[in-house]
């Protein structure tokens, strides 16, 4: 009986000593996979750190290229208000020597109907041909300054505002 026992000593030995060991082992690897686990969430966090500071870096860049294209929006639109006022001016100018031409065209029919009356009737009927003509070409002329002031107003505008779209793409475009 004692060998039987000795037996069991020696079986509840070796457990115990498996036990242990499988206890050592497995205590063993949860410790090292804790401390992966731990690395790894360490390297993680800089590199999530270090994605924070370039997208804030990267979204301050941003706003600053945006600015920058806005104040030169900014700037070709009060350069192109100065333009418009400008064209409006000389439009008026052109109006008022339209009008002074005009006046000038008025006086001219005036006269020239006034000497026709005067004349004989047969050399009036034989100039008022020439009266009517040089009326008609007075008229001609007055709505050719007319319209050549329309269209010159046109084309600055049209002018200005091709120039000033221009300019804001650029401003947009280029990266500077």
């Amino acid at each position: 009986m004692k060998t039987s026992y000795q037996i069991l000593i020696g079986a509840l030995i070796v457990a115990s000593l498996g036990g242990i060991g499988h206890a050592l082992h497995n205590n063993g690897y949860e410790s090292g996979k804790f401390d992966t686990n731990r690395d790894w969430k360490v390297k993680w966090a800089e590199r999530d750190g270090k994605d924070l500071l370039e997208l804030a870096g990267r979204q301050e860049q941003e706003r600053t290229e945006e600015q920058r294209r806005q104040n030169q929006i900014n700037q070709v639109t009060a350069d192109a208000q100065t333009q418009f006022d400008k064209a409006r001016l000389d439009a008026a100018n052109a109006q008022s020597a339209a009008d002074k031409l005009q006046l000038t065209i008025a006086n001219i029919r005036r006269q020239l109907a006034a000497s026709e009356t005067s004349k004989l009737s047969a050399i009036a009927n034989a100039s008022a041909t020439r009266a009517n003509s040089g009326v008609l070409l007075a008229d001609v002329l007055s709505k050719s300054v007319e319209r050549n002031q329309q269209l010159a107003a046109t084309a600055d505008e049209w002018r200005v505002n091709g120039l000033a779209c221009e300019r804001s793409y650029d401003a947009v475009a280029n990266t500077k």
